[in-house]
């Protein structure tokens, strides 16, 4: 007799249970060490052994963090960005811009990985406004009308800190500036010159980036330069963090020792930056337009930093190609690119650290009051202000450059009044605009580059464009 075994078999699934839900997110949310780029958060947690991921943006915080998806430092989620995931209760917060509010959402966690739990309901969040750029009395003693307006300028921000060329930025300036978290434990910056991005593992590494601290104000036209030669970064009007632009070496290198101007043949780009030509056959470099600003401003402050020093820094006297720096493009950039809020923060941070600022970031109108070829004062002060551009299709002056005749064509004929304006902010020529479309002879006017506004019958500024004025002479 045969017996029958009965085997059962018994299938047994494991499944991986969430952490417990953390019963409470964290309370008391501060910042300390606020500075217009830097500041610290920190909060007080509501029960031991937690995560935290601390989210941050530029409006309140609708994001949810899912269960189940560990966050890395630099993700972007929907309308934030994580900048923290971790067990400490103290978070760097950087990343910022000067007169700026950010909006910060922390939220506990128990677990990690795949069995990761989020208290998502009623998150630790605040706000925080960062100080806008303030240069208090530092220039208490200037008077702008004075004739010694120069030489007060450069006694004023001398002496100043002398900083690392090469460590100090590195440690300094990159981190708290330039530098943005991403994913993977990397960092990524931008050139100033061509907008261009370079992504790493830090520490930051001025030949493993191939980056370069350019002098826009050229070293070899600096009158100290047959003095120190190659070793000049180690005295002030090397190292100066004013005159010093991060830039990608190759570009910088192609730019070499040339004068910035407006590149009408190009023989090489570099992102948003040009090499070559421009209107009247001269080798010139042209950042990109968001930087050309801050460009012009580090020359203006270089040269009246160091006036004096081994002779006159005007351009007319400087060596090498320093000469054929046309300070009418600079002039120009200047009144196209003003002061930002980036440009505005680095003033605050390069303050901290050399205890001087550029005066002209602080006070635009003040370019017009010198005249950078010979650094002497002008009669000429005044900045514009309240100035909006408007599409192309409202706004439209051809051909550019002219030998001087203009066609103008405005959509909005409330606009009315057109002004022509050189780099010393003095109107040149001026005239009522009777039509949409009109034909606008110029008076002999120099060769160089000129402002046009449009403005309407209470004369507030809504429109300009530069213009290049080309006579065969």
């Amino acid at each position: 007799m045969f017996r029958l075994l009965f085997l059962t078999v018994f299938t047994i699934s494991f499944t991986f249970c969430k952490a417990q839900e953390p019963f409470a997110n964290p309370t008391n949310l501060q910042f300390g060490g606020v500075k217009q780029w830097t500041a610290v958060l920190s909060f007080t947690p509501a029960q031991i052994d937690a995560g935290y991921l601390v989210l941050k943006g530029n409006a309140p915080i609708t994001d949810l963090p899912a269960d189940g998806i560990t966050y890395e430092k630099g993700q972007g989620l929907t309308a934030s960005k994580v900048i923290y995931n971790g067990a400490a209760t103290f978070v760097p917060v950087k990343e910022m811009l000067e007169n700026s509010t950010y909006h910060f959402a922390v939220f506990a966690y128990n677990g990690n990985g795949a069995n990761i739990n989020y208290k998502q309901t009623n998150p630790l969040t605040g706000t925080l406004s960062t100080p806008a750029a303030d240069a208090g009395n530092y220039y208490s003693a200037i008077d702008s009308a004075s004739g010694n307006l120069v030489a007060a300028l450069t006694a004023l921000i001398n002496p100043h800190s002398l900083q690392s060329y090469t460590p100090g930025y590195a440690n300094n300036v990159i981190p708290n500036l330039f530098e943005r978290d991403t994913t993977g434990n990397q960092k990524v910056i931008n050139c100033e010159y061509t907008n261009e991005t370079t992504l790493y593992v830090p520490p930051f590494s001025f030949s493993s980036q191939q980056y370069n601290r350019e002098h826009v104000l050229c070293k070899s036209w600096m009158k100290t330069y047959p003095t120190y030669g190659a070793n000049i970064t180690n005295q002030p009007e090397g190292a100066d963090y004013f005159n010093l632009l991060l830039t990608k070496a190759t570009p910088n290198q192609v730019r070499s020792n040339n004068p910035l101007g407006i590149v009408l043949n190009a023989s090489q780009t570099f992102g948003l930056a040009k090499y070559g030509t421009d209107n009247f056959g001269n080798t010139v470099f042209e950042p990109q337009n968001i930087r050309k600003g801050d460009a012009a401003r580090a020359m203006f402050y270089e040269m009246i930093c160091y006036d004096g020093k081994n002779g006159s820094w005007g351009l007319d006297y400087l060596l090498a190609q320093g000469t054929q720096q046309d300070v009418n493009i600079l002039k120009l950039w200047h009144q196209q690119d003003p002061p930002d809020k980036f440009e505005r923060t680095k003033n605050e941070l390069f303050y901290s650290l050399q205890n001087n600022r550029n005066p002209f970031i602080d006070h635009p109108g003040w370019v017009n009051c010198i005249n950078f070829d010979s650094l002497i004062k002008t009669a000429q002060c005044g900045f514009m202000t309240n100035v909006e551009e408007l599409e192309e299709t409202e706004w439209n002056v051809f051909p550019n450059p002219t030998s001087g005749t203009l066609h103008i064509q405005v959509a909005n004929l409330d606009l009315n009044y057109l002004r022509v304006i050189n780099t010393y902010g003095v109107e040149v020529f001026a005239t009522h605009l009777a039509s949409a479309n009109l034909q606008v002879e110029l008076p002999a006017l120099s060769t160089g580059m000129y402002l046009l506004t449009v403005t309407d019958t209470l004369g507030k500024q809504t429109l300009r464009r530069s213009i290049l004025i080309h006579r065969n002479e």
